[in-house]
């Protein structure tokens, strides 16, 4: 028998099938890829937002941790309450600590606030002065999205919480009184859709008396 005649080539049944196999374990591994793939993104994304929610916290923390007792006068020329907040409007309060690295004519005092928008952004307030005018409108900052409830609880001298502050029997728009209408701790309670339900504790500066 020939040489030429041994070299037998494949038949198109077995091209096919070979064909069939490749493409078979080609699938499989585009699949494999592929959830692998979106595993590691839902990761990152999930990674993203719990870094996200530790950053807003931390701001929170810094502000709340430097609160003075110092009130303020609004845009209409009523008098403010050096920290002011409710169960779910928000809070506001002023802080010391702003920094000044360009040396401007201003005070290291800052007035703040936290709140939630309609679409549950949870969102940072400064106004560039302490007691406004009636075109002073606040900065707003975004540090975390997909928040569905926000709500903030004080905790007063004789260790009651409560949903608001300052409480009722409490004068706190005297300047006299400033230093000492302050909650011994705040609380906030994050609802979020992706992370699920936050609590976290801040304890408030008391000042000498």
């Amino acid at each position: 028998m020939s040489k030429a005649a041994n070299q037998r080539g494949f038949t198109l049944m077995e091209l096919l099938l070979a064909l069939a196999i490749f493409g078979l374990m080609s699938a499989m591994a585009y699949s494999g890829l592929s959830a692998t793939l979106n595993a590691q993104a839902s990761i990152e994304a999930a990674s993203a937002r719990t870094q996200s929610l530790q950053s807003a916290i931390f701001r929170i923390q810094t502000d709340l941790e430097q609160t003075v007792g110092r009130s303020i006068r609004d845009e209409f020329g009523d008098s403010q309450p050096a920290l002011l907040g409710s169960a779910e409007n928000g809070i506001t309060f002023t802080h010391d600590g702003w920094r000044n690295p360009l040396q401007e004519p201003r005070s290291s005092l800052q007035r703040v606030g936290y709140r939630l928008d309609d679409e549950g952004k949870l969102l940072r307030l400064h106004w560039r002065v302490l007691d406004r005018a009636q075109d002073s409108a606040p900065i707003e900052i975004t540090l975390v999205e997909n928040i569905t409830s926000m709500e903030w609880r004080y905790l007063n001298a004789t260790q009651e919480w409560i949903d608001r502050w300052p409480p009722p029997n409490l004068n706190a728009l005297g300047e006299e009184t400033d230093n000492v209408n302050l909650p011994r701790a705040v609380e906030l309670r994050l609802e979020s859709k992706t992370l699920g339900d936050i609590r976290h504790l801040f304890y408030i500066p008391q000042p000498a008396r």
